[in-house]
């Protein structure tokens, strides 16, 4: 009888400390042939702007509408944010690596997708259970091993992680039915965790017909966030969510950005200049 999910992580424990029974010469070349053909992939394919299971639960549809519609308009991810993106994708990587040394059954990884029309590719089936690998700070780590995620999913990982269940319904190596679940890892301290998400009774060809019907719209809807005030001036900026969405200059058109001690504020209204610097915008040189 094989290993169940539940001693996953007790299990990578143990190999850690103790080291595994054994790593044959396959599970090294496959590892090894896996990282060479992420960095190649994350190098050189530029990022297709489609509907797809990792957008498709952005709690924002004005910016998945940017998203789809005007990609070549929206901020271009910096250096320092693509390698912070592939040094977690090459740790996802390694402790499905783990994983499977350890002694658990890894399979289904990266097997293509589709749900009525939305396309993507799942993590790993873990011990006949869909498996999402997450590599995050330990602010966000904090929402996986508490079972909070559900209160503030800014990034839609749960209908992610949902979608790749429901999709993955006939499939044999899919032996649990019911549930999923996010494998979170903390890459600052070390830490793991399960986070287990029971399959909802929604009705995804109605879920996926809307958003459909949103992108196709000759405008993008209306904003799902609102700025916040800033302080007692009259001032307002852009909140946590918008902060980091691409699309903030084409949604909020005249957007300044001032930099304090704790990072870049986005200022919608400026009633009283702050005393810290602002970045210049384009128009302005």
């Amino acid at each position: 009888m094989g290993k169940s999910i539940d001693s996953l992580i007790a299990d990578v424990h143990k190999v850690l400390l103790e080291g595994p029974e054994d790593i044959s010469d396959q599970d090294l070349e496959d590892f090894g042939k896996g990282v060479a053909q992420l960095i190649k992939s994350k190098l050189m394919k530029k990022q297709e702007k489609y509907l797809r299971f990792s957008n498709m639960g952005s709690p924002c549809e004005r910016k998945l509408w940017y998203t789809i519609n005007r990609p070549d308009e929206q901020e271009e991810l910096t250096a320092d944010t693509r390698l912070k993106f592939l040094f977690g994708d090459l740790t996802e990587l390694l402790l499905l690596f783990l994983a499977k040394i350890a002694g658990h059954t890894v399979e289904g990884g990266q097997t293509q997708l589709d749900l009525h029309g939305i396309k993507g590719s799942r993590d790993a089936v873990i011990d006949g259970v869909v498996v999402d690998v997450k590599s995050t700070s330990s602010f966000s780590f904090k929402k996986f091993n508490e079972h909070t995620l559900k209160d503030d999913d800014a990034f839609g990982y749960i209908p992610q992680l949902l979608g790749y269940l429901e999709a993955s319904q006939d499939d044999p190596i899919v032996t649990v039915k019911d549930r999923a679940y996010f494998w979170a890892f903390d890459k600052s301290l070390g830490h793991m965790c399960l986070d287990a998400h029971l399959r909802p009774d929604w009705d995804w060809k109605a879920v996926i017909e809307y958003k459909k019907k949103t992108i196709s719209l000759p405008e993008p809807p209306e904003r799902a966030f609102e700025p916040v005030e800033f302080g007692k001036s009259g001032n307002m900026k852009l909140g946590s969510f918008c902060s980091y969405c691409s699309a903030k200059e084409l949604c909020h058109p005249g957007l300044r950005t001032f930099i304090y001690s704790t990072g870049p504020t986005y200022l919608t209204e400026v009633i009283q200049v702050p005393n810290v610097y602002e970045v210049p915008r384009a128009t302005d040189t």
